[in-house]
């Protein structure tokens, strides 16, 4: 079993590693690279090493993965329907048209929650276009980013950069505030949730609104504080 986590694990930061964005540098590249590479050829490897290495060079690509996907949203709003368009086969076209018309909307195929209206053959048809397409904007989407967007898009590796730092702190002082807790499941909880956060950064887990990170210590003192008000009474 734990072999099997291991392997998954690798899995998704080889991907990861093969998705990288423009602007991530050289030298961060092939250290990761290495990395993959050793802890491929390492049979002693545990899950826990495995993780640890995805989370500090998550933190690092983090900010660029991050930025990429605003740029490559909008270029999705802007470009996927027009490309369906083109590129589907007429009958498709003609069935999409018709389930537009009662109010169906293009990120509803794109999404498959439309694809039961679908026969099998079309259905196929739409797997192999849906990947297509994410590919070509996948394309628009670096171009621009190596051009007119890149100055956009140096802004929001900075802003994302930022926040990782910001996260950081956070993380440290839920440490902090685990360490000196004398309730181990209340400390132990405090915890889980700091190990959630470097998952997110790891592309391990679900992604975390900044919003709640930043207030989460908080949370925690304030939960702190309304035990102890409970054991008074």
């Amino acid at each position: 079993m734990k072999e099997k986590a291991i392997q998954h694990t690798l899995n998704i930061f080889k991907q990861v590693y093969r998705n990288l964005p423009p602007l991530v540098g050289t030298n961060l590249r092939e250290q990761i690279k290495q990395k993959l590479e050793e802890a491929v050829d390492n049979g002693e490897l545990t899950l826990v090493e495995l993780e640890n290495f995805m989370i500090f060079y998550g933190k690092k690509i983090w900010p660029f993965v991050q930025a990429f996907e605003d740029i490559y949203h909008i270029y999705h709003e802007k470009l996927s329907e027009k490309l369906f368009l083109q590129k589907a086969s007429k009958k498709i076209v003609k069935k999409y048209i018709l389930m537009k018309e009662t109010g169906v909307k293009f990120v509803d195929l794109f999404k498959g929650a439309v694809h039961h209206f679908f026969d099998h053959e079309d259905r196929l048809e739409l797997s192999e276009l849906l990947v297509s397409l994410k590919k070509d904007i996948r394309k628009y989407a670096v171009q621009a980013v190596m051009t007119h967007e890149k100055e956009n898009y140096e802004m929001k590796i900075n802003k994302y950069g930022q926040m990782v730092k910001d996260i950081n702190l956070v993380i440290e002082d839920l440490h902090k505030f685990a360490k000196e807790e004398n309730d181990r499941d209340f400390a132990e909880d405090v915890l889980d949730k700091a190990k959630t956060i470097e998952y997110s950064f790891a592309f391990l887990g679900p992604k975390i609104s900044y919003g709640e990170i930043m207030n989460l210590l908080e949370y925690y003192v304030g939960k702190k504080e309304e035990k102890k008000m409970r054991r008074m009474f």
